[in-house]
């Protein structure tokens, strides 16, 4: 019997699900919501996603600016709670949560656990809380105490996994533990519909910034940066393996995504290169709709990335993939496939840099030549 019974979910009106997620923890989570709002329709579908920083970085805002444009535009959520800017913001979006006097409330998170256990209970006094911790310390002897505000407690049963799984294999373990979905092996993978009204604003990018006829070559879309340090490639190899690819004389479009907060400097830089080079290299930064990313993507003729949603939003495009990833959490690689390739850091640091301009080179070779 799953933790949150049948009963429980026919008697609930409203349901929040309390996880700091990012882009691509997001794409394969709504999954297993949306699942669970079509088995349950009658129910309220809440997404709480501040992080509980409290602070005013611009990176983290704009994510999650970001994905309360993506839930709205999915119809199946009826309000979400963004990531808030000082202490004072939280208690008052807190203060909101409360009137809604949420039936059912979902914690999910690595880190953060027993602080949102407590949000969770100042939310809702009255709330079914379900806490899902990342692992179990002292085999969970402490859980009554650390968790007094949570109802029931899960941790990931990680020896019902396989060796080699996907974060879809964690999801689903989670999900059927708490909450009974039982979904098959094609319904866990992601999936990403680009509304049709963003389809006529890529349309209009690509043409202002690629508007010679006579180059409309493969388009090739590159991101170098994460929100870590170690998980970034340098821009500087980057230009370099733009340099190695256009050597067969084809027309590339290349296409580098940023954040807003490095569309400048990245720009300035790319003007420098394409004016020595004349390759054909435009910069791009979302402006107005989440959208406009996945549906840049989605008409790349290849995708090169290091360790982000961008490789998630490929992989789910089914757009040919090669990315770049750190040794740790294995699961979060896409499944290998002929148009999939993932290349590790297994050299020096363990940085992405770390990854040389050659072995890139070489691989995307490898990948083009066997799809052609």
């Amino acid at each position: 019997m799953s933790i949150v019974t049948d009963e429980q979910f026919k008697q609930c009106q409203r349901l929040l699900f309390i996880s700091p997620v990012a882009l691509g923890d997001f794409l394969y989570l709504k999954t297993f919501l949306i699942a669970l709002k079509k088995q349950y329709p009658h129910i309220e579908l809440d997404i709480w996603l501040d992080d509980n920083r409290c602070n005013t970085e611009s990176w983290r805002l704009s994510r999650s600016k970001i994905l309360q444009q993506w839930i709205e535009t999915e119809g199946c959520f009826t309000r979400s709670y963004g990531c808030t800017d000082s202490v004072e913001a939280s208690k008052i979006q807190i203060e909101q949560a409360k009137k809604y006097q949420y039936d059912v409330i979902i914690c999910h998170s690595v880190s953060k656990s027993q602080q949102y256990s407590k949000i969770a209970r100042l939310i809702s006094p009255k709330a079914f809380i379900v806490s899902s911790l990342p692992k179990q310390k002292a085999w969970g002897l402490f859980n009554p105490i650390t968790y007094r505000h949570s109802d029931r407690t899960f941790c990931l049963k990680a020896d019902e996994l396989p060796s080699a799984h996907h974060i879809t294999d964690r999801y689903e373990n989670i999900f059927r533990h708490i909450t009974g979905l039982s979904l098959t092996k094609a319904e866990l993978m992601p999936n990403l519909i680009i509304p049709a009204k963003v389809e006529p604003v890529t349309d209009e990018w690509l043409s202002s910034h690629f508007s010679d006829r006579n180059k409309q070559g493969p388009l090739i879309f590159l991101n170098h940066l994460s929100t870590n340090p170690k998980k970034d490639w340098q821009l500087t190899q980057l230009f370099e393996l733009i340099d190695k690819i256009t050597q067969d004389g084809i027309s590339y479009r290349f296409v580098i995504n940023v954040t807003q907060e490095d569309f400048q400097q990245v720009s300035t830089l790319t003007e420098d290169f394409v004016q020595q080079s004349q390759h054909q290299v435009a910069v791009f930064t979302v402006k107005e709709h989440f959208f406009e990313l996945p549906s840049l993507i989605a008409r790349a003729d290849f995708v090169i990335t290091v360790d982000t949603a961008i490789l998630h939003f490929a992989f789910a495009a089914k757009r040919p993939l090669l990315a770049m990833m750190r040794q740790k959490k294995p699961y979060w690689a896409p499944p290998a496939s002929k148009q999939s390739h993932v290349l590790y850091a297994s050299k020096g640091r363990g940085h992405i840099s770390d990854i040389s301009v050659d072995t890139v080179f070489k691989q995307y070779q490898q990948m083009t030549k066997i799809a052609n």
